[in-house]
């Protein structure tokens, strides 16, 4: 007899049942998640998560040649080279630019924010996202090495929020783009009006 897989099906149908009690009420569950300095930490709240991790970046920030360690670190974990960027941003299609842009431009967005900044209707961001990962997967990339998602729920609503990686602003800012971008639209516009 398998008493295991039985115990299993138990402990997972209370968690459900519990979660959706608990949902009932009209209470969230929410765990955030984040890695500081290679340690896992966890809140139960999105303010506590916030709380939490500008504590410990002002901890960091105390201590001597904390931001070189810092920008030397993220720069030894990333995939983004400068290539790679470059091969990126030239092959991905201009909403996903967009959507790349209006996040290197505000740091996050909620979906609709995002969705406004591309110029689509919220319902068909799951598509240039979508579009986005596909582009990344040519690359061997996956959509988190360009940014995050954090989900939130608030009256049985759904709201997602939409991070760009530190990583590949890093890699953009030290290669120039978008702003060298600007420079080259600008100089291909001159050519055309000639």
């Amino acid at each position: 007899m398998k008493f295991r897989n039985v115990t299993n099906y138990v402990l997972d149908d209370t968690l459900r049942h519990l979660y959706i009690a608990i949902r009932k009420a009209g209470a969230t569950l929410v765990a955030v998640r984040f890695i500081h300095r290679g340690k896992r930490w966890e809140a139960d709240t999105p303010e506590e998560a916030v709380r939490l991790r500008k504590r410990l970046e002002e901890m960091d920030a105390q201590e001597p040649g904390a931001d070189v360690r810092a920008e030397q670190q993220l720069r030894s974990e990333s995939v983004w080279t400068p290539d790679m960027l470059w091969n990126f941003v030239h092959n991905i299609k201009p909403q996903q630019k967009k959507a790349v842009l209006a996040l290197f431009e505000n740091h996050s967005l909620w979906a609709d924010g995002l969705a406004k900044a591309i110029g689509i209707d919220e319902r068909a961001l799951g598509g240039v996202l979508s579009g986005l990962s596909k582009q990344l997967r040519h690359l061997e990339l996956k959509p988190s090495d360009l940014y995050q998602v954090h989900t939130d729920w608030s009256n049985g609503q759904r709201k997602r929020m939409f991070f760009l990686q530190p990583a590949f602003r890093l890699t953009a800012d030290e290669v120039g783009w978008p702003e060298e971008r600007k420079v080259q639209d600008a100089a291909a516009t001159k050519r055309q009006r000639k």
